[in-house]
C-alpha cells in the first residue's frame, strides 16, 4: 500500500482525536450544555457508539489493511467516511464547546485520511477482487435506502419551502440550516444512487462506493439508533421505534456486508 506510513500517522492521530471527544461528549455533561437537550442526548449516543465501535475498528481495519488484507481495506475506507461525515455535523452543527479545535482537528485527520486511501483504492482494479458478488441485491438495497432518506428530508423541506418556514429540524435545534440536509442531499444520498448504477455495471469504482457505503450505513444507523435509545432515556422522547427502525437498518447493512465481502478474493489474510 503506498503512503503506508503517512497513513500510519494520520491514522493513530485520528483514532486519539476520536476517542478524546468521544469521552468529552459521553462523561462530561458541560460539553453539550450549550446545545438543545434534544441535540445534546443525540450528541451522547454517537459519542458512545464512535468510542465502543468507531475507534476499534478504525485501529483493527487499518492495522490488518497494513498487512494486505483487500476487506479490511474496504472497511477502513467505510469508517474513515463515516467519520468524515459525522464530525462535517460536529463542526457545523454544534455550539462552540472547548473541544472545538478536536472536532477541526478529527474533520481534517478523517478528511486526507480518506483522499489518501480513495486515491489508492482507485488505482487497484478493485472489481476483479470480486467474484460471484450479489451486485444487484447490493445495487437495489442502496437505491432504496436512497430513497428513503430522500423522503424523509424533502417531507420536511419542501412543505417549510412551500409555506416560507424554517423545518421543525432546524428551528428546534437553533440552527441556521440542518447540516445533515446538506451533506445528504448533496453528498451521500447521490452517491449511493452512483454507487448503486456503477456496481451493477461491475465496475471497480462501483464497489468501491458500494462498500464503503454499506459500512458507512452499519455505524451511521448503529449511531442513530444510539441516538434514539438517549432521547428516551432522558426522557426526551419515550418512542423507542425509530430506534427498532435504524437497528433493522443496520442489520441489514450487516447483512449486504457479509454478502458482499465474502465474495472478495482474499489471499492469505484474516
Amino acid at each position: 500500500m503506498k503512503q503506508i506510513k503517512i497513513l500510519r500517522i494520520l491514522t493513530i492521530l485520528l483514532a486519539i482525536s476520536l476517542a478524546i471527544v468521544s469521552v468529552a461528549g459521553a462523561f462530561f455533561p458541560e460539553t453539550y450544555s450549550r446545545d438543545s437537550p434534544s441535540l445534546g442526548a443525540q450528541g451522547v449516543g454517537q459519542d458512545l457508539v464512535d468510542l465502543i465501535l468507531g475507534v476499534p475498528l478504525l485501529l483493527l481495519s487499518f492495522y490488518y489493511a497494513g498487512k494486505g488484507s483487500r476487506r479490511a481495506s474496504l472497511i477502513y475506507a467505510g469508517v474513515l467516511f463515516y467519520i468524515l461525515y459525522s464530525f462535517i455535523i460536529y463542526c457545523f452543527g454544534i455550539n462552540f464547546n472547548r473541544f472545538f479545535l478536536f472536532y477541526c482537528l478529527t474533520l481534517s485527520l478523517s478528511l486526507y485520511s480518506f483522499i489518501l486511501f480513495f486515491s489508492n483504492l482507485r488505482e487497484q482494479e478493485v472489481e476483479s477482487w470480486f467474484e460471484g458478488a450479489p451486485v444487484k441485491g447490493v445495487s437495489l438495497y442502496l437505491i432504496v435506502v436512497a430513497l428513503i432518506f430522500y423522503f424523509l428530508w424533502l417531507k420536511s423541506i419542501v412543505p417549510a419551502i412551500l409555506h416560507n418556514q424554517v423545518p421543525a429540524d432546524v428551528s428546534d435545534y437553533d440552527l441556521l440550516v440542518n447540516p445533515v440536509h446538506v451533506i445528504d442531499l448533496v453528498f451521500v444520498l447521490p452517491a449511493l444512487i452512483i454507487g448503486a448504477v456503477l456496481i451493477r455495471r461491475k465496475l471497480g469504482l462501483g464497489y468501491i462506493i458500494a462498500t464503503i457505503a454499506l459500512i458507512f450505513m452499519v455505524l451511521l444507523t448503529l449511531a442513530l439508533a444510539a441516538m434514539v435509545v438517549l432521547l428516551a432515556l432522558r426522557g426526551i422522547n419515550e418512542d423507542y421505534t425509530v430506534a427498532f427502525v435504524f437497528a433493522a437498518l443496520s442489520v441489514t447493512s450487516v447483512i449486504f456486508t457479509l454478502l458482499l465481502l465474502r465474495r472478495l478474493k482474499v489471499k492469505g489474510t484474516p
